[in-house]
């Protein structure tokens, strides 16, 4: 389920605190840093609209694991014409927290994306994939990755599936209220099919959706100029 912009400053300023789960990741040791990873461009080349997604790391998974899921998502949604810039942000009371990019307030055309391990009593959650509150604040459950990936004995998957659910609730900010559809990366339910095509990079978004997300962040980005 989605929401609009209604309570958005509320849920910004609180749930973005949410719970620092560390089940399931913590074996894995390294705890996400600082940083900013690019993606490759897209076909649709120089003039692709970018989106700047802000990455909370609370679920506390390796940075290099995080890295690898941006980077599925910025070649899913570069396949769709838009290029994506990841900031990783500091953990709270790191000694980055206090002077970094994160702190600063969000701008038109940025996101914010939090990496949680399992839902705790999120009021829009999205099946058992996540939360968007539209358009500002996509909620990512690792653990369905981690479920995922085990289930089918394809652990090393697990950043590829956690690529492809980050890119389907950051479309739902993009494409609005009501956006699963019935093929692609955006329907509402993946069975072991859609599994297979995510592990083969070959679950994507429409033409349609698209040229939609497009338009939106286009829109987003002349928001930005005008503040500017």
């Amino acid at each position: 389920m989605k929401v609009n912009l209604g309570r958005r400053l509320s849920l910004v300023s609180g749930t973005i605190q949410l719970g620092r789960q560390h089940k399931n990741w913590l074996s894995l040791g390294l705890i996400l840093g600082f940083g900013i990873v690019g993606c490759p461009h897209s076909a649709f080349a120089e003039n692709a609209p970018e989106i700047l997604i802000r990455v909370i790391n609370y679920a506390q998974i390796p940075s290099d694991s995080v890295k690898a899921a941006e980077r599925e998502a910025g070649r899913i949604f570069s396949a769709a014409g838009l290029l994506t810039q990841w900031v990783n942000c500091p953990g709270k009371g790191s000694p980055t927290d206090t002077f970094n990019a994160c702190n600063q307030p969000l701008e038109p055309h940025e996101i914010v994306l939090r990496l949680i391990s399992e839902s705790t009593n999120e009021p829009y959650r999205d099946t058992v994939f996540g939360s968007a509150v539209v358009p500002l604040v996509a909620s990512v459950y690792v653990n369905y990755a981690v479920r995922s990936a085990k289930r089918d004995n394809a652990e090393f998957e697990v950043p590829v599936i956690l690529g492809s659910v980050i890119a389907h609730e950051i479309g739902h900010l993009l494409l609005g209220l009501n956006s699963h559809s019935a093929t692609g990366i955006m329907q509402k339910r993946w069975e072991r099919k859609q599994l297979q095509l995510v592990t083969t990079g070959n679950l994507l978004f429409t033409a349609a959706q698209g040229k939609s997300m497009r338009a939106e962040m286009q829109r987003r980005t002349r928001l930005q100029v005008a503040v500017d």
